[in-house]
C-alpha cells in the first residue's frame, strides 16, 4: 500500500520494533507457558530455534516433535506509538496493514479484536479508531493470536507438512497437514490525511496494437503498445484530485481529473508506447530485457502532498498457441474464433515461436523465517545461466517474494504461473476471502513482463459439470476479469478451453470460460522416475528395476511447428543432494542412504498417496530412496551396501545418485528433442530442504553446508553445457544422430562428433557437419556416425557445435571444459553404455586454486589428471558455481573457474574444495575417502 505523502511506519523487527511470542501452555501436554523473542517477518519454529527451545527443525527427525508449537496457542505481540496528529486531524485515517499472515489468527489492538486472518496469500488492512488508541508513546499493544480452531479452508502453502520432496509432519488442521506459522511478511501503519487517498494497487496491462505476428518483431518497426493502467485507491472520505501517469519512455504525461468516493475505488488511464520510443522485452537467449518505469501520482485538490508510486514494465506480446499458426489461412480463420485447437501447444513472444525449456519452482522454504529475497534472485540467475528460459510457479506452494519476479524480469525468464490450488484439502471455494485473495495477487503481480500465463491449479483436470468446474467458473473467471492481457489456461496440465479465450493467443475474450469434455492431449505431466527398493515415506518398498536409457532411441519422425506437438510441463527423476548439503542435518552415525539403522515398517496409504511408516529410520523420512537408480546405472548393489555409513561411503552413494538422475534426464530430454515437443519443464528446479527431492539445485537457504540460492547438482551443469542449448547434437542407438535448432533464428555453424578413448584420452574424429539451418524451433537434421568398430565400454562420444558468427549475441556461448573450438554453443558428452560397464583407468586428479581472482570476480582452478577421468565433479562450501562441472578430462592440465554468488571467499573455497570422479565409485566395494 502506498500512503499519501509517503506516511508509513513499519512495525517489523528491522525497523526498531521488538516482537515477542508467548504461549498459553498446556498442562495435558506438560507444556508450561513460554515467552521468546519473535522475528517479523518470520515464523514460529525459526524463532524457537533461535531462542534455543528446539534444535534445527530439519535435523534428523526434529520436524516430527511438534508439541511445543502445535499443542498450545501462540500470540505474537509488540507495542507501537501513534502520531498525535492523527488525534487532532479530523477526517484523517490510520490503517494497520499485514502483507502476509500464516495461518488462522485473530488481530487485536489494545485488547479489541479487529478481525481474523484466514489466508496466507491475502493482504489484510484494518482501520484503527481513535477511541481504541492511546496517545502516549508506545502505549498501544498489537497482538496476533494464532488459533488452530479458526477455519482457514486450506488457504496456506499446500506443501506445508509434507509432499514427496518435503518433510512430512504429524500435525494437521481440518485434515490438512501443517508445519510452522507466523507473520511472514511486513506489518505497517498507513496514515491518510483527510481529502487524500492511498494507492492500494497499480495494475498495468500491456496490449500489442498490431495484427497477430508470426515473425519476430523488430524494434522501431512494429505497431506499438497500449498500456491500460488500473489504479486502485482507498480514501477516508470523498475527495477530488488529479490522477497522472508518468511513463519513462516518453516526455508527455497522461492525466485525468477524478472524483473518488470514501472507501475503495479504481480508475483506469491509458498511455501508448510507440515503436520508436521503446525496445522490446525478450526471454533469455532471444534478446535483451528492456524495462521501463511507469510513475503513478494522485494529487488531491485540497492538499500539497502527493500519493505516488512506480511500477516497472516491459513490452512484449505473448501467445499460447494451440493451432498451426504457420498457416495464414488458419490465422485468418482463428482470428475471429474462440477456444483451443488440438494441433499442439507452444509459445510465441513478439511473433517469434520458441522452445520453452526450464523447470518447475517450489517454495524455497517451509520455514518462512529463513526465507531470503537474495536467495530467490540467485536461484533465478542459476536457472537462466543453466540455459532455462521458463519457470513454472507450482500451485501447491506460494505466490513468491517480489525478488523472484524482479529477477525473472531482469534475466528474461518467462513465468507460467499456477494459482495456489493443489487439491489435497487446498481446492477452491467461492468465498469472499478467496475472491479477494485472487484479485490481490493478480493486481500485485500484473506489472511483471516475465509472467505470461495464469493457470488455475496443479493437476486438477477442469471438467464442466463436475466439482472441478469451479476453476473455470470462479478461479480463472476472476483472474480473467482482473487481467485480460495475458494468456490463461485451465490447469496444468490441461486440454484447453472451449470458450472464453481468443483462439490465437489464449487471452480472455470476455465470454464465459468453459472446457471441453474430450480433446486431444497437447500438454502432459510425466514420465517420472520414482525411487524405490527401501521402506520410506515415498516410493514402492519393493525394488522395481529399470534399464538405463543408454544409448537413447532417436526419433526420425519429422518435426516443426506445422506438425502435431506436445508440451511437457512436468517430468523428472528423484535425487539426493551432496554430502555438504545433507550431512549437517544428519548425525554422523546416519551418514548413509539407509542410515545404518533398522528399516521402518511402511504401508501405503491410499488417502494421501504416501506410505505410513513405523520406526525411527531417519532416511525413511527423507522422501524417495535412490536404490533403484543406483542399481540401474551402477549395477545391482546389496542392502548391506546401502546400509553402510560413514563419510566416504555416503559421498560415494550421493555421487552415484546425483549422476544417475543427471543421466536419466539427459537421455529423457534428448529423446524428447528428437521428437516434436516444444515445452520441456523439468520437475523440479529447487529443493525445499537439504535432502532428497527432484531438483537440479540444492536447498538454497545459506544454513550450514548450503549455498545461497542452491548449489548446482550435476544435472544443472548438463543443462548448461548441452541439454538446454538451443543448438545441440547427440547420437543414439546404431549411430543414429541428430542436430537440432530450437532457437527462433537461423543457424550457421559446424558440429563435430568425436570419440573419446578412455585408455589414453585421445579424441578420434567421426563426423563433421557444416550447418545452415532454418530458423527454429523444431528444425532437425538427421545424420549417422559409424560406431560399428567402437566399444561403448571403452569410448564415449563427444559432440561440439559452434557458430560461425563472431560475438553472436543471439547465441548462448557455453564455457565447456572439453570444448576445443571457439564460439561453442553446446558441448555434449554422450555415454553409449552405463557407468558400471565402462572400462576406466585408475586415475589421480588434483586442483590448485589461483592466488587472486580474475577481473570479472571469478577465480581460476587448475586441474591435473594423470589418466582419463569421467564426470569429474568439484564441490565446495563457498557460495557460487563452477564454469563447468561433472565433465570428462583427458590426461593433462585444464582449467575451470569458480564464479561466486556475491563476494568471493577464497579461503573457504580452497579449504573445502573436493574432487570426485567416476572410476573410484564404479565398484560398490569402494567408498573410502580418496580425494580431499
Amino acid at each position: 500500500v502506498t500512503p499519501a505523502a509517503g506516511e508509513v511506519e513499519y512495525l517489523t523487527g528491522g525497523c526498531g520494533h521488538e516482537w515477542e511470542a508467548t504461549s498459553s501452555g498446556n498442562r495435558t501436554a506438560s507444556l508450561a507457558p513460554l515467552s521468546i523473542k519473535a522475528s517479523v517477518p518470520g515464523d514460529l519454529l525459526t524463532d524457537l530455534q533461535v531462542a534455543g527451545q528446539i534444535g534445527d527443525p530439519l535435523y534428523e527427525l526434529n520436524f516430527l516433535n511438534s508439541s511445543i508449537w502445535s499443542e498450545q496457542t501462540w500470540t505474537f505481540s509488540t507495542n507501537f506509538s501513534v502520531n498525535t496528529r492523527f488525534f487532532s486531524s479530523i477526517g484523517s485515517r490510520l490503517q494497520l496493514v499485514f502483507d502476509g499472515i500464516k495461518m488462522g489468527a485473530v488481530i487485536r489492538v489494545n485488547g479489541k479484536a479487529l478481525g481474523t486472518a484466514t489466508s496466507q496469500f491475502m493482504r489484510y488492512t484494518f482501520d484503527l479508531k481513535r477511541e481504541d488508541l492511546r496517545a502516549a508513546n508506545g502505549a498501544n499493544r498489537l497482538e496476533v493470536v494464532f488459533d488452530r480452531s479458526i477455519s482457514v479452508g486450506g488457504r496456506f502453502m499446500a506443501c506445508s507438512g509434507g509432499w514427496d520432496w518435503a518433510p512430512y509432519t504429524k500435525t494437521s488442521q481440518e485434515g490438512v497437514k501443517t508445519f510452522s506459522y507466523g507473520i511472514w511478511k511486513h506489518v505497517y501503519l498507513i496514515y491518510t490525511p483527510a481529502g487524500s487517498a492511498s494507492i492500494t494497487h497499480v495494475a498495468p496491462h500491456v496490449f500489442f496494437k498490431g495484427m497477430y505476428p508470426t515473425e519476430a518483431l523488430v524494434d522501431g518497426q512494429h505497431a506499438g503498445f497500449t498500456i491500460k493502467v488500473k489504479v486502485f485507491l482507498s480514501a477516508p472520505a470523498a475527495a477530488n484530485g488529479t490522477l497522472t501517469l508518468l511513463p519513462s519512455w516518453r516526455p508527455t504525461v497522461s492525466s485525468r481529473r477524478i472524483s473518488i468516493p470514501a472507501g475503495s475505488s479504481n480508475h483506469t488511464l491509458e498511455v501508448v508506447a510507440n515503436a520508436t520510443d521503446i525496445k522490446l522485452w525478450w526471454p533469455s537467449g532471444m534478446g535483451e530485457q528492456h524495462l521501463y518505469q511507469l510513475g503513478v501520482q494522485f494529487k488531491a485538490d485540497d492538499l500539497t502532498g502527493l500519493t505516488q508510486t512506480t511500477r516497472r514494465i516491459g513490452f512484449r506480446y505473448f501467445a499460447l498457441v494451440t493451432g498451426n499458426d504457420t498457416d495464414p489461412a488458419y490465422v485468418a480463420r482463428a482470428s475471429t474464433e474462440e477456444g483451443t485447437e488440438s494441433q499442439g501447444m507452444y509459445f510465441r513472444i513478439n511473433g517469434a515461436a520458441f522452445w520453452s525449456k526450464g523447470a518447475n519452482v517450489i517454495p524455497m522454504e517451509e520455514l518462512e523465517g529463513r526465507m531470503l529475497g537474495k536467495a530467490h534472485r540467485v536461484m533465478v540467475r542459476s536457472a537462466a545461466e543453466g540455459g532455462m528460459n521458463t519457470l513454472r510457479v507450482w500451485g501447491g506452494g506460494i505466490f513468491l517474494p517480489d525478488e523472484f519476479y524482479d529477477a525473472c524480469d531482469e534475466l528474461g525468464v518467462v513465468v507460467f504461473h499456477d494459482m495456489m490450488y493443489a487439491q489435497r484439502g487446498h481446492a477452491p471455494e467461492r468465498t469472499p476471502v478467496q475472491d479477494a485473495e485472487l484479485r490481490h495477487q493478480v493486481r500485485r503481480l500484473s506489472s511483471h513482463p516475465s509472467i505470461v500465463i495464469w493457470d488455475g491449479c496443479n493437476e486438477c483436470t477442469v471438467t464442466m459439470g463436475s466439482p472441478t468446474e469451479i476453476y473455470a467458473t470462479f478461479v480463472m473467471s476472476v483472474v480473467a476479469e482482473e487481467d485480460s492481457s495475458r494468456s490463461i489456461w485451465p490447469s496444468c496440465p490441461a486440454f484447453g478451453w472451449s470458450t472464453g479465450v481468443h483462439k490465437l493467443d489464449s487471452a480472455p475474450n470476455g465470454n464465459p470460460l468453459t472446457t471441453p469434455g474430450k480433446a486431444e492431449t497437447i500438454e502432459v505431466h510425466g514420465y517420472y522416475q520414482h525411487g524405490n527398493g527401501f521402506p520410506a515415506m515415498n516410493g514402492e518398498i519393493k525394488m522395481h528395476p529399470f534399464k538405463a536409457n543408454l544409448p537413447i532411441k532417436v526419433s526420425t519422425d519429422p518435426t516443426g511447428l506445422d506438425h502435431r506437438s506436445v508440451f511437457a510441463s512436468e517430468f523428472g527423476a528423484v535425487v539426493m543432494s551432496s554430502f555438504e548439503s545433507m550431512a549437517p542435518t544428519l548425525a554422523p552415525d546416519h551418514w548413509g542412504l539407509h542410515a545404518g539403522q533398522p528399516s521402518d515398517t511402511c504401508k501405503h496409504d491410499v488417502r494421501d498417496n504416501t506410505n505410513q511408516c513405523q520406526g525411527s529410520n531417519v532416511m525413511a523420512q527423507r522422501n524417495y530412496p535412490c536404490d533403484n537408480l543406483i542399481n540401474a546405472y551402477f549395477g545391482d548393489h546389496s542392502d548391506s551396501y546401502f546400509n553402510k555409513t560413514g563419510e566416504g561411503i555416503f559421498k560415494q552413494q550421493l555421487y552415484q545418485c546425483m549422476l544417475s538422475q543427471a543421466l536419466i534426464l539427459k537421455a529423457d530430454i534428448e529423446t524428447r528433442r528428437s521428437a516434436n515437443q516444444f515445452g520441456c519443464l523439468v520437475w523440479q528446479l529447487n529443493e525445499i530442504w537439504p535432502t532428497g527431492g527432484w531438483g537440479s539445485l540444492e536447498y538454497g537457504t545459506p544454513a550450514k553446508g548450503q549455498v545461497l540460492g542452491g548449489r548446482w547438482k550435476p544435472l544443472h551443469y548438463f543443462f548448461r553445457r548441452s541439454v538446454f542449448s538451443d543448438i545441440m547434437a547427440t547420437c543414439g542407438r546404431d549411430g543414429q544422430c541428430y542436430v537440432k535448432n530450437d532457437s527462433p533464428w537461423p543457424f550457421q555453424g559446424r558440429c563435430n562428433v568425436m570419440a573419446l578413448r578412455f585408455a589414453d584420452g585421445r579424441r578420434m574424429p567421426l563426423h563433421g557437419l557444416d550447418l545452415d539451418l532454418m530458423q527454429g524451433p523444431g528444425v532437425k537434421e538427421l545424420f549417422k556416425v559409424d560406431i560399428q568398430n567402437m566399444s561403448g565400454t571403452d569410448c564415449m562420444l563427444l559432440s561440439e557445435c559452434s557458430t560461425n558468427i563472431k560475438d553472436d549475441r543471439r547465441r548462448h556461448i557455453v564455457t565447456a571444459f572439453g570444448a576445443s573450438a571457439r564460439n561453442v554453443v553446446s558441448f555434449n558428452e554422450i555415454l553409449m553404455a552405463r557407468p558400471a560397464d565402462l572400462r576406466l583407468p585408475t586415475a589421480k586428479v588434483s586442483a590448485v586454486v589461483a592466488a587472486s581472482p580474475n577481473d570479472d570476480g571469478s577465480i581460476d582452478i587448475v586441474l591435473t589428471a594423470d589418466k582419463t577421468v569421467l564426470f569429474l565433479t568439484l564441490t565446495t562450501l563457498a557460495h557460487g558455481r563452477f564454469s563447468d562441472n561433472a565433465f570428462a578430462m583427458s590426461p593433462g592440465i585444464g582449467k575451470v573457474q569458480f564464479i561466486p554468488f556475491g563476494a568471493l571467499d577464497r579461503t573457504l573455497l580452497q579449504s573445502s574444495l573436493r574432487l570426485e570422479h567416476l572410476q573410484p565409485y564404479q565398484s560398490w566395494q569402494s567408498g573410502e575417502r580418496i580425494y580431499v
